[in-house]
């Protein structure tokens, strides 16, 4: 199936600029590098930017640099002829050969060893290649180079442990995925679009949403990310005996992360402290911006005051951050740019859970606020192999 910039789901500005960014790319043949935690999309980004580009009709070839050893991966990207080592019983092409016309992804490029960081390099820079054991450079390989890692290339650049050039030749175009975490606004539109997914194929309804359950969803920090996510999704349709998913059916480590209440409060030294903030905004009218900003930025409010202060507002709003920005003596003006502090700290909260919970039903969504937007795939399952060919001419 192919995959369109559309399946790059939704509308948050954070994903906003992944789909324009991965329109832009798909556009021109200049190679990328995509960062980000794992199972936040790297792989799915990829795929569309190779679908939608002019290459779409050649090859996509994935290999993961840290499944493969070593000794294998150099004869895996570049081939080998017979005899060059126990097992080769004949000669071979390699992976950039085969992608040859079409693009080759390499996952995890930063788990390159030395040696084939300058193959890669070589390869880059002039097209050719070598086969291991033979004498003879192959030269005009046209294979466009789409590369992803978790880690930061350029503290590891710093480190000395990944080459300063490769890095340069490969972040022509720079492509950062963030975490499900620093945008949780998404993560009951994504949990809805995935049960509806799971449901579909069990030909089954779409349970309903117990309060508790939902609000576990919500406050659970995903270290996983998206590929976290849509499992917990899977196992709890494949799972499903009834039709309502209660907090008994999550997973432990998801059903015992957030706490009874839908305020999760402080001790109570610290909620009193953090409560007199509050009314400081509330009765005495003054602005969210000399109450909480300043405070916060000297972080004498921590990241869990901010997030208390902004679910006591969405509670006495009823889940309407709009609301919430005149509650907090801000301008209306100020609401986008008191969403995107939120989200810069990674203090946004979602509104859902002080709404009513509809089962069945999409979330609700909050007039003008961005919806969810995450990659998405119509293959669900981690492929096992380190490397797949996607040969559209098949």
């Amino acid at each position: 199936m192919d995959l369109t910039i559309d399946n790059l789901i939704g509308t948050s500005p954070a994903m906003r600029t992944i789909r324009s960014e991965a329109e832009w790319a798909a556009k021109s043949d200049a190679k990328v590098l995509l960062t980000g935690e794992s199972g936040v999309g790297k792989d799915i980004v990829a795929r569309v930017i190779h679908q939608q580009s002019a290459r779409r009709y050649m090859p996509l070839v994935t290999i993961n640099c840290v499944s493969v050893p070593d000794s294998l991966l150099e004869p895996e990207l570049f081939g080998h002829v017979r005899g060059s080592f126990t097992g080769a019983y004949r000669d071979r092409i390699g992976l950039l050969e085969t992608a040859h016309k079409g693009t080759v992804f390499l996952d995890e490029v930063c788990e390159m060893s030395p040696r084939m960081q300058a193959l890669l390099l070589r390869f880059m820079e002039t097209g050719e290649i070598q086969r291991v054991g033979s004498d003879r450079v192959q030269s005009n390989v046209d294979a466009r180079v789409l590369a992803a890692t978790n880690r930061d290339p350029q503290e590891l650049v710093a480190a000395k442990t990944f080459r300063e050039d490769l890095y340069y030749r490969l972040n022509v175009i720079d492509i950062r995925i963030p975490t499900l975490r620093s945008r949780r606004e998404d993560i009951p539109v994504l949990f809805e679009h995935f049960l509806r997914r799971y449901s579909e194929r069990r030909g089954i309804a779409v349970p309903a949403m117990a309060p508790d359950a939902l609000n576990a969803i919500l406050e659970f920090e995903w270290p996983g990310n998206v590929r976290q996510l849509k499992n917990v999704a899977e196992r709890l349709i494949v799972r499903a005996q009834h039709s309502l998913i209660t907090l008994a059916d999550l997973p432990p480590e998801v059903a015992g992360c957030p706490r009874p209440a839908a305020i999760a409060p402080p001790a109570p030294k610290e909620r009193a402290a953090i409560e007199v903030v509050f009314d400081r905004m509330v009765k005495q009218r003054e602005s969210f911006w000399s109450a909480v900003y300043p405070e916060f930025m000297a972080r004498d409010l921590t990241r869990s005051d901010l997030r208390f202060i902004v679910k006591r507002g969405l509670q006495e709003t009823s889940g309407s951050y709009k609301m919430l920005v005149e509650l907090l003596n801000m301008k209306p003006t100020d609401y986008k740019r008191f969403l995107n502090f939120l989200r810069k700290h990674e203090c946004h909260v979602p509104f859902e859970r002080f709404r009513s919970v509809r089962g069945r039903q999409p979330p609700t969504r909050e007039p003008d606020f961005p919806d969810v937007c995450v990659p998405d795939s119509p293959n669900d399952s981690i492929h096992e192999s380190p490397i797949v060919i996607d040969d559209a001419r098949r």
